[in-house]
């Protein structure tokens, strides 16, 4: 695994090569409204089922190309371009939407943090006051209703450690772009008209991550759990992979954040006794190790279950430097054998907006739904 940090890593790097993905997260946490979220804008969507039936069909029609005259096309990762939004209530899901688009809709920066794809669009503001990262987030939920987010990620300023590349997976590039931010916003439930009819104020605290690779993550990983820990000051990111050769241990990487400062190491980790979700998805309820510093993360809550991947709710611990501190977290996790399951891709259809590409050849950047001035978000 390659490790970058910092907001001039966070650019679009468009992958060609079949089963090459590229994906940004955002999340956050307001403790006091009791609400959390979390956000993936996708260029070579790894979870579309319509992205890998087309990589199945084409690996199949590959195996013997002296048998068949025409050979199938490859599919190209930026034609699965997608949007996933999860708001979350008191430790369980209250709405989402999964968004897939028309090829050619995506529109992204190969210089600087900048994606669009429909109404849901990210950007880096340098001469903001402060620099942040604006997000705008839109599509429908149940009832008829849509749900818009307008959010504001403001990071802090964390002196990252110098970071080398892993062996273990090197197709895959993780960059911890604003491990911990503040954020700031709106999420707004509005009818068929646009008519508001709910809003909810957002004042918390925010993480933000970019992952990408050239080569389907399966070949390297069987299981994947990624995810943070805010607790007072400090910010914990840990990363731990399972590998696909079964002979081999799990092991990962632990960051050890705060204002100025930042620590790294790559590590082992001791797992719980496995179990699995509804959908018989395997994982493990806890994870963590005892080094120079001890640290563990239980998964308390399923925010999201699916049957690839789960969003976790945590209870982490850790005790270093003369120190113990408890707080939340959350985690994110793939099952990579499950990608492709032909059993639960009705499922994923069902689930997914298809967006398609508006009759007009340009696509104009939406209009009113970003702006540099701050949401009054003050007590009424």
């Amino acid at each position: 695994m390659n490790l970058l940090s910092g907001v001039e890593q966070d650019f679009h790097r468009p992958q060609t090569s079949p089963g090459g993905y590229e994906w940004w997260h955002f999340d956050g946490i307001d403790d006091n409204a009791g609400l959390s979220f979390s956000a993936q804008f996708y260029a070579g969507h790894l979870l579309s089922p319509y992205y890998q039936e087309n990589l199945t069909a084409y690996w199949k029609g590959s195996q013997s190309p002296l048998v068949s005259e025409k050979q199938p096309v490859p599919p190209h990762p930026l034609d699965h371009c997608g949007v996933i939004f999860r708001v979350f209530h008191k430790g369980g899901r209250s709405e989402e939407f999964f968004q897939e688009f028309d090829p050619g809709m995506l529109k992204a920066s190969d210089q600087a943090p900048a994606v669009l794809l429909g109404g849901n669009r990210f950007n880096w503001l340098p001469d903001g006051n402060p620099a942040s990262y604006t997000l705008t987030l839109q599509g429908p939920i149940q009832d008829g209703l849509s749900l818009r987010a307008r959010l504001f990620f403001t990071p802090e300023k964390i002196r990252m450690p110098a970071l080398t590349p892993s062996e273990d997976w090197p197709t895959h590039t993780w960059v911890l772009a604003a491990p911990d931010c503040h954020v700031e916003g709106t999420l707004e439930w509005c009818d068929k008209e646009g008519d508001v009819k709910k809003e909810i104020a957002f004042l918390g605290r925010g993480y933000h991550d970019h992952h990408f690779g050239s080569v389907p993550p399966g070949q390297f990983v069987k299981a994947w759990y990624w995810g943070r820990a805010f607790l007072g000051e400090k910010t914990l990111v840990y990363s731990l992979q399972i590998p696909a050769d079964g002979k081999e241990a799990p092991w990962g990487h632990f960051f050890s954040l705060s204002k100025g400062d930042a620590q790294h190491w790559k590590v082992s980790y001791q797992l719980s006794k496995g179990r699995h979700n509804f959908f018989w998805l395997p994982y493990f309820k806890k994870m963590g190790f005892t080094d120079a510093h001890r640290f563990e993360v239980e998964h308390s809550t399923l925010l999201s279950d699916g049957p690839f991947s789960i969003t976790f709710g945590d209870r982490v611990t850790w005790e270093g430097d003369g120190k113990e501190l408890e707080g939340p977290g959350l985690t994110s996790y793939l099952y990579l054998p499950r990608l492709g399951n032909r059993f639960f891709a009705p499922m994923m259809k069902g689930k997914t907006q298809r967006v398609t590409r508006p009759k007009a050849v340009a696509v104009p950047p939406p209009t009113g739904d970003v702006t540099t001035d701050r949401p009054d978000i003050s007590p009424k």
